[in-house]
């Protein structure tokens, strides 16, 4: 984990800079550009998402990520475990689900900023296209305010996946989500189910298929 060790020495010399990249816009370009090239070192295949600081933290956030690739979990906890104490960041290993769902579902929630676009995940919804019983797979569909204004924006599907990341996990993403089609969201959504509400229709439907094998048995 040699590379690790190095990352964080030019993370932490540099974090300063980071954050002002960041938060106040310095040099962003710059910074980001050494930045993935530094990150890229440890592996081309693990990302990261930096989360401004929130109301009750004054820090950001880093998250490291594999979308759930197993393999590579050693790496990603390693990121963590080896994290120096850092003034303006705290590192944190994997994506990891929404907890307290109040303010999602009282449409509170901070709006997610793709480009020049804004959502909230409270304005998100999504229907059930098909059910593995054998895998626990779920294809599903998520209709997104105003989508055919921006589907044809570069990585737009792939910044709308990590919405439903977030909600659920990236463990539990890789394990439950097989496909994701993206919609429009349509004028009624009656029979749509929030997205904030994924994780319990998923173990819902774990719990029926469950019962359905115990009577045919």
């Amino acid at each position: 984990m040699k590379q690790i060790t190095k990352f964080w020495t030019w993370f932490q010399d540099n974090e300063e800079a980071i954050k002002n990249a960041l938060i106040l816009g310095i040099n962003t370009e710059e910074v980001f550009h050494h930045l993935n090239r530094n990150y890229s070192y440890i592996s081309k295949r693990i990302g990261f998402l930096i989360i401004s600081p929130s109301i009750d933290q004054d820090k950001c956030t880093i998250i490291f990520t594999a979308d759930g690739y197993r393999k590579l979990f050693p790496k990603i906890i390693a990121l963590e475990d080896q994290a120096p104490q850092l003034n303006y960041f705290i590192p944190q290993a994997f994506i990891k689900p929404i907890h307290d769902k109040t303010p999602y579902l009282e449409g509170n929630d901070e709006p997610y900023t793709f480009k020049n676009y804004k959502i909230k995940i409270s304005q998100v919804y999504m229907a059930l296209v098909d059910y593995n019983t054998s895998t626990k797979q779920l294809k599903i569909r998520i209709y997104v305010p105003a989508y055919n204004s921006i589907k044809d924006q570069d990585e737009i599907d792939e910044d709308l996946r990590y919405l439903v990341m977030d909600v659920i996990g990236e463990i539990a993403f890789r394990k439950h989500i097989k496909s994701i089609e993206f919609l429009e969201l349509p004028e009624a959504t009656h029979g749509l189910l929030s997205l904030i509400e994924l994780s319990e229709y998923i173990d819902y439907l774990y719990k029926i298929n469950s019962r359905f094998k115990t009577r045919q048995i």
